[in-house]
């Protein structure tokens, strides 16, 4: 039966006419919409929208719902009385027990002796009492005479309480972390999140620094639109050890200002060259030896693109960073390869501008066009690329104690030719499950020729300004697997490549576009990228010296990831005479721990240079965070302790984040 948009079913269902009541018993249930009751009676009277039921009690609001024994309730208002009653709210688990419940509104209660808590009834590892509670779904409970329990043993008592209940971002203070640090003493954080409004947040938060002081610290997100985020970060210090104040800005921000104008900021600046050391987390960080901060402008056009930007360096090497090159500002500006006859001739142009600026030292003006022309063609199926280059620079010297500030000029002009042919054939893979692949085999030759120069009063401001002559040959040989299958997903299966190169005119200069000099060949280098499965890829480079060297350099990479179980990444890096380092990070789960080791170590300096432990214990409404970390740069032990509840102090979600192992 239909009353009112309300659908009413039951064993038998009473209508008083005179006061427009409805009496209905046995499996009674009202539908309304998303809402629904259920309960042995139900009396429901229409003009004033009462309903009153008792015996087996259930009201549901979508997958949200309220159990007692006997509940009265205003469908208009919203507003009743909940007797021996059970209120759960579905995001985060919130529940809600009390034996006289008051509804003062659609999501807000008050109770006399009632509990609280996030984990599974009847039996919740924790939970909150209090005297008197008063709940704000969405919003905060606030409590008096709270009594905080763990396996129903008090363990804290407060007069009174504020905590967040939330089913959306609300704001609200974090879980306090507390490190010990055999470099900086006692470590206390604590941080309020404070959702602004749904396109933007922040977090504040203040760290208290046995040895070195106090630390506020703030980041801001926004993503207003899809053409208009960033996030920034700022954190200050009078430090202590230094007797000075301490600080660093990072941040990015992206906007499309007019139409298809971008502007693009990326600001990573310190204070001092030992800010990072003293306070970045992670081991990459902390080794940097340059910072660059980077704004830009980006506008294309038909075919083109032009780029205006000002770049500032810190050299994180040395206290001054005077003498070190800012480029203020930056310009480039290069277009699409355009055919110019009937697609059988192709030509583009690629120019920079830069200022080099420097507090100390000469400062300088560059210049750099260079147009470019492409033939390819084919022939029984040989493929040639044959094109020519034209590098004009001009160079303008501001001296600092100037005896010749003339503009300077270089003209060079490269000429390469390559052919190759390619081997494809389609077949099928059985095991694991792999099925159809496409196997393209490449063997390329390329002739690279660059005019001799003279560099006479032409400054060295980056390699970009030796370009040494050039008479080489350089012959590689390509074998690429490719997926075909759409039910196991398409893409790269493997990937290998070998280069050498050799000097028809004599020995080799030094070059970015090989690896090895002095000799007339080149080393032999080569990558290979495995991705067999899906969670497992294997990435390995080397460089192998032919004249008694061996190998010069190498890196390996292997991730192997089984989700939400465990996974292993380990990598590899080696050049000779400066590095020999691997980087070992395993974790994985097993019912309620989740551990994770990581090691950096230096086989070149026999020792170890970041080792962290790591080990939660997660139950379903609460987790407790150990850390031990052990760094060399800065040499630093120190032991991490976090505590969180799950839907009062919001860490929860960054610790599955951290831990649930997809997509690493």
């Amino acid at each position: 039966m239909t009353v009112d948009s309300i659908d009413i079913s039951a064993h038998s269902l009473e209508y008083d006419k005179t006061h427009n009541i409805y009496t209905a018993k046995g499996a009674v249930e009202l539908q309304e919409g998303t809402r629904r009751l259920t309960a042995d009676k139900v009396v429901y009277t229409m003009n004033s929208a009462d309903v009153e039921a008792s015996g087996n009690v259930m009201y549901q609001d979508g997958e949200d719902f309220i159990r007692c024994e006997r509940l009265t309730l205003n469908l208009e208002t919203k507003t009743g009385i909940i007797e021996k009653g059970t209120i759960y709210i579905k995001q985060n688990n919130f529940t809600v027990v009390g034996d006289h419940i008051e509804k003062v509104g659609d999501q807000q209660y008050r109770l006399k002796e009632g509990q609280f808590t996030t984990c599974d009834m009847p039996n919740p590892d924790w939970k909150f009492s209090a005297r008197d509670v008063d709940v704000t779904i969405d919003g905060y409970a606030k409590t008096k005479g709270m009594r905080f329990h763990i396996l129903d043993k008090t363990v804290l008592y407060l007069p009174y309480g504020l905590f967040p209940v939330l089913t959306k971002r609300q704001s609200g203070f974090l879980m306090p972390e507390i490190t010990l640090s055999s470099r900086d003493g006692v470590k206390i954080k604590d941080t309020y999140f404070w959702a602004i409004d749904k396109d933007k947040d922040a977090t504040i938060g203040l760290e208290y620094i046995g040895t070195r002081g106090f630390k506020p610290e703030t980041e801001f997100r926004y993503a207003v639109k899809e053409d208009l985020n960033g996030t920034w970060n700022f954190a200050v210090i009078n430090d202590n050890k230094y007797d000075h104040w301490r600080y660093e800005i990072k941040g990015k921000h992206e906007q499309t200002l007019f139409k298809d104008l971008r502007l693009k900021t990326n600001i990573d600046y310190v204070s001092d060259y030992a800010y990072l050391a003293d306070f970045r987390d992670r081991i990459e960080e902390r080794s940097e030896n340059l910072l660059k901060s980077t704004a830009y402008l980006e506008k294309p056009f038909k075919n083109s693109l032009l780029t205006v930007e000002g770049a500032h360096f810190r050299d994180l090497s040395t206290k001054e960073n005077d003498t070190t090159f800012k480029f203020y500002p930056h310009g480039t500006f290069f277009t699409e390869y355009l055919p110019i006859i009937r697609r059988v001739l192709y030509a583009d142009i690629s120019t920079d501008v830069t200022n080099f600026y420097r507090e100390k030292g000469n400062t300088y003006s560059r210049i750099s066009i260079e147009p470019r022309l492409r033939l390819p063609f084919s022939w029984n199926g040989v493929n040639f690329l044959l094109s020519g280059m034209l590098f004009e620079k001009f160079y303008y010297v501001n001296e600092s104690d100037p005896t010749d500030t003339s503009t300077k000029n270089l003209e060079t002009v490269r000429f390469d030719g390559s052919t190759n042919v390619q081997f494809l054939r389609n077949y099928n893979v059985d095991f694991w499950n792999i099925g159809a692949i496409q196997s393209l085999i490449r063997p390329n030759v390329q002739y690279t020729f660059i005019s001799n120069n003279s560099y006479r009063g032409i400054p060295l401001i980056d390699p970009f300004d030796r370009i040494g002559k050039t008479n080489t040959i350089t012959y590689s040989l390509g074998h690429y697997l490719r997926r075909l299958s759409p039910q196991v997903g398409g893409g790269e299966l493997s990937l290998l490549e070998i280069f050498q190169t050799y000097g028809l005119s004599g020995n080799l200069p030094l070059s970015d576009a090989y690896k090895g000099y002095g000799y007339r060949f080149s080393d032999i280098t080569g990558r290979l990228t495995l991705h067999v499965k899906r969670n497992l890829s294997f990435v390995h480079e080397a460089a192998l010296n032919v004249h008694g060297q061996g190998i010069t350099a190498t890196s390996n990479t292997l991730r192997y990831v089984f989700p939400d179980v465990y996974y292993m990444n380990i990598s590899h890096n080696y050049t000779q005479g400066l590095s020999n380092q691997v980087d070992l990070d395993l974790g994985g789960k097993y019912k309620f721990l989740t551990g994770r080791y990581r090691l950096i170590y230096s086989f070149r300096d026999k020792e170890w240079i970041d080792t962290q432990y790591q080990l939660v214990y997660q139950a379903q409404c609460w987790a407790v965070i150990l850390t031990l970390k052990q760094t060399k740069r800065p040499n630093d032990t120190s032991i991490h302790f976090g505590f969180d509840l799950a839907g009062l102090t919001g860490k929860m979600d960054d610790i599955d984040k951290r831990f649930r192992m997809l997509g690493r």
